[in-house]
């Protein structure tokens, strides 16, 4: 059996959040590679704000303690025409939105 928070999980992905999450999803992908990608999950992208949900308290204390700034830097310069501002990061079943 599946937990109900991974099955909604999925769902929002599937469903997708439209093509702007899309571009910065890539941009972590491509960032962070194929090894610590798939543990990100971006929540939302909203006036220049991006919320990424991180599913290992490790790779959260690394991201958000030590690389945040190098990763908002990557990603508007990987994805220019929408840049952010504030990076910020929620570790995955903590009950943040």
């Amino acid at each position: 059996p599946k937990p109900i928070g991974d099955f909604l999980r999925d769902i929002v992905k599937q469903a997708g959040g439209g093509r702007s999450r899309r571009v910065y999803l890539d941009a972590l992908e491509q960032i962070l590679g194929p090894t610590l990608a798939p543990h990100c999950q971006i929540l939302s992208c909203r006036a220049g704000k991006l919320v990424v949900e991180l599913d290992s308290a490790p790779l959260y204390a690394e991201l958000s303690g030590f690389r945040r700034e190098e990763l908002r830097l990557r990603i508007n310069e990987l994805v220019p025409n929408q840049p952010i501002a504030v990076l910020a990061f929620r570790l995955g079943g903590t009950g943040h939105a």
